[in-house]
């Protein structure tokens, strides 16, 4: 197992630098470092915005999860009252004095 890694990693080398071409393409030095400088600045900027924002942005989260939790509590709560006033209902006999005939 060992010499076929060995010989698969030797092949794989050896057609790098077989197969490889020179490029006729130039990147200036001072384009890259302002590619650096805008990666670097974006990062920055977004971890100043969860800096301030931090508070905000996590209250909104856990607001989000009460008020779900609170309608959930909400609905249960009226399914109880309605099951309450439903068999209330069917237990409570007749109360205006009459048997059912007219």
């Amino acid at each position: 197992m060992t010499g076929r890694i060995i010989i698969f990693l030797l092949t794989f080398i050896g057609a790098v630098f077989l197969l490889t071409t020179t490029a006729s393409a130039y990147i200036d030095p001072a384009t890259t470092a302002m590619l650096t400088q805008i990666i670097a600045g974006a990062f920055i900027t977004l971890g100043v915005v969860f800096g301030v924002f931090r508070r905000k942005i996590i209250m909104f989260f856990k607001n989000m999860n009460v008020n779900r939790i609170k309608r959930k509590i909400e609905r249960e709560a009226e399914k109880q009252n309605k099951n309450k006033e439903n068999s209330q209902d069917i237990k409570q006999p007749d109360t205006n004095g009459s048997n059912g005939e007219e």
